[in-house]
């Protein structure tokens, strides 16, 4: 019988590659930011040609265009964060392809309070934008202690904020917080196996649809649901 963590992985894993709809999600972030990166340097370009620093145009012109590449240079490096961000928008339709193959007989998810959803976003963006800018940082240091620092840090932060996008949609907050401090070992090490995916170019854009797909067998299976069904005391709605 295959261990429950590395079975959970392979499963979100399968699905994130075979699935339509959870393929849509990554054909979507991919396709918004590709067209963002081609327009904020344009925007960017266009709204500094309105400041004048100086008085000879070569130089306002060459700061406009020195602009436009350092809006373009740094969504470069931020691609992966960005990529996150607009995925951020669509993980919950992840986490639910995953709950009707995987636990069709679940009762409805709870709905979520319009405040609670932006700031779970935006805290998401947040995180995705640090996890991003400190691996950005680790590649022009040499590899060592930092990167355990990395796995163990980012490990964490990626298992508690995924376990918060599946776990609102089916408790209130409060048994989301008695949840994550009775079994958060799990949460963590969920966490940790995604931590170094961040660090490989181009594999690590899946990440945040592979982690709410993965996550939402973790959550399930340490909620304790059994035959599709969150256990009474816990559901919400």
């Amino acid at each position: 019988m295959p261990r429950p963590m590395p079975n959970a992985f392979r499963l979100a894993l399968q699905q994130t590659t075979s699935d339509p709809a959870i393929r849509r999600v990554l054909w979507i972030s991919f396709a918004v930011t590709i067209v963002l990166l081609l327009t904020l340097p344009a925007l960017a370009g266009w709204g500094l040609s309105f400041v004048q620093i100086a008085n000879w145009s070569w130089v306002d012109t060459t700061l406009d265009v020195l602009g436009g590449v350092a809006v373009l240079v740094l969504g470069i490096l931020l691609f992966p964060a960005i990529v996150g961000a607009v995925a951020g928008l669509f993980l919950d339709d992840v986490a639910e392809a995953v709950e009707a193959r995987h636990y069709p007989a679940l009762p409805p998810p709870r709905r979520q309070r319009i405040a609670e959803m932006i700031w779970g976003g935006l805290r998401f963006f947040l995180l995705l934008v640090a996890v991003n800018l400190v691996a950005v940082g680790i590649v022009l240091i040499v590899p060592g202690v930092n990167l355990l620092v990395f796995w163990l840090v980012n490990g964490y932060l990626l298992g508690r904020e995924y376990f918060e996008l599946v776990a609102a949609r089916h408790v209130e907050p409060a048994a989301a917080r008695a949840l994550w401090r009775e079994r958060q070992g799990r949460f963590i090490i969920a966490g940790l196996m995604l931590s170094p995916i961040l660090l490989v170019p181009v594999v690590n854009l899946v990440v945040p649809v592979l982690g709410a797909a993965f996550m939402t067998h973790v959550f399930h299976r340490a909620a304790g649901t059994t035959a599709g069904r969150v256990p009474a005391g816990r559901a919400a709605g």
